[in-house]
């Protein structure tokens, strides 16, 4: 009885273990694994590197790609989520000089550098930025989408754009076929294609119990329109330039000998201030054919730059693209004078003028730009004139030609040379990772 006891005892715990076990088995949780990506972009405007999230959809890009990294890294106990990868890659549009464009990428992947190094600093190991010259990817699937184009057009751009020529040939070779296709194709093609790529590749488990359904939340990326080609894992070279200030020299003012020097110092990305110095001071010529051209000006003139044409029409040799683009700021300046031509212009005196500047700083070649600006104000002057003695040691003051001049219209005009002070730091040591600052 005791011995058939233990064996019944025995089958019911093997009974028991088998049902357990059986329990335990439908339970079990199971994984899923899979590799995601998704892609997004950002546009620069003309000549430019700022990135400007109120450009194009910018912004809604940015927030995209915010709202996927936010998915990702929420907790959720049926998902577990990891990125592996950020990887950029900057272009420019085929205008212009190919070795600029190479330059602006750069600058590009450096603007992007410094927003993922802000918003994302905990994925500084993953991220990979690279700058990849000027979109010619981009350029041949816009001339195979646009139903615009004729066939015999359509032909001739992508042999042009396939051919062994040189960028700049290439260019070139469009200009001397049909100019009139080139400016529609600047205006209407490569607005979008001076962009970065921002691709966004992470790794999901989806744990599932037996017999439940497969459901996983889908992170969705704004559509790519054309997506980055080629090893964004390439060696290169970043460069980061930082301008410290600006000299300059007015040409018009030097071509009458009126020697002039200005700094202007860059505050942040659309402010800067200008301070100048304009000191003609000669004189010439035998008594009675006597010349003097003696002017001292003081000015402070605060700028506002609307695209910050980077940040703008830049060259990265010497200089970000900060104090490039238009313009608009108010001046103050002030001078004492004297201008005598023989008898018919004998006069000294002070003055001094206020109002606003405006204009427009271009690229001229890598290392200058020119500034092209005008002024409108008002100008005070007290004046007194004077009679020379013949022999030109005494000045004479006439008490019956003194006064006070008042002005308002154009007041200064400026084709100024610049020269660009920069700083920078290259890297060349393979593919640029983020790093935190």
């Amino acid at each position: 009885m005791k011995r058939g006891f233990t064996i019944l005892h025995a089958v019911s715990v093997m009974m028991l273990l088998c049902i357990s076990s059986g329990k335990a088995t439908a339970q079990e949780s199971t994984k899923k694994e899979e590799k995601l990506r998704a892609d997004f972009f950002v546009d620069f405007r003309w000549d430019n590197s700022v990135l400007k999230e109120d450009y194009l959809g910018t912004a809604a890009q940015l927030q995209a790609l915010a709202d996927s990294i936010a998915a990702i890294e929420s907790l959720d106990p049926k998902y577990r989520r990891s990125i592996d990868s950020i990887y950029v890659t900057s272009y420019s549009s085929p205008e212009g000089r190919m070795s600029y464009n190479r330059r602006l990428s750069e600058r590009r992947a450096a603007a992007m550098l410094r927003y993922l190094n802000e918003h994302y600093p905990q994925y500084s190991d993953i991220t990979t930025v690279t700058p990849d010259g000027e979109s010619w990817h981009m350029f041949r699937a816009k001339v195979l989408a646009d139903s615009t184009l004729t066939d015999n057009q359509r032909i001739r751009l992508l042999g042009i754009i396939d051919s062994d020529a040189t960028a700049d040939q290439k260019k070139q070779m469009i200009k001397d076929w049909d100019i009139a296709l080139y400016r529609r194709i600047t205006r209407e093609y490569f607005v979008t294609m001076r962009r970065s790529f921002i691709t966004l590749e992470w790794t999901e488990s989806l744990v599932l119990t037996t017999g439940e359904p497969l459901e996983r939340a889908f992170i969705q990326a704004p559509p790519l329109a054309v997506p980055p080609t080629g090893d964004s894992r390439a060696s290169w070279s970043l460069t980061t330039p930082k301008t410290l200030f600006t000299l300059k020299t007015n040409l018009l003012y030097d071509a009458v000998t009126a020697l002039n020097f200005e700094v202007e110092v860059p505050i942040g990305e659309h402010f800067s201030i200008a301070v100048s110095d304009l000191f003609p001071w000669w004189t010439w010529g035998p008594n009675g054919k006597k010349y003097a051209f003696q002017i001292w000006e003081m000015g402070i003139e605060p700028r506002y730059w609307f695209n910050a044409s980077s940040r703008g029409g830049d060259s990265t040799r010497r200089r970000d693209g900060r104090m490039s683009g238009w313009f608009i700021g108010p001046y103050l300046s002030s001078a004492k004078y004297d201008l005598q031509r023989d008898y018919d212009i004998t006069t000294q005196g002070e003055y001094w003028t206020a109002g606003v500047s405006g204009g427009y700083v271009l690229p001229l070649g890598d290392l200058c730009r020119l500034e092209l600006s005008a002024s409108v104000g008002y100008l005070q002057s007290d004046y007194r004139r004077y009679q020379p003695s013949p022999d030109y040691e005494h000045l004479y003051r006439d008490p019956y030609q003194t006064g006070t001049y008042h002005f308002f219209g154009p007041t200064r005009l400026k084709a100024s040379l610049v020269l660009p002070i920069t700083v920078r730091k290259t890297r060349t040591s393979g593919p640029m990772k983020l790093s935190a600052r």
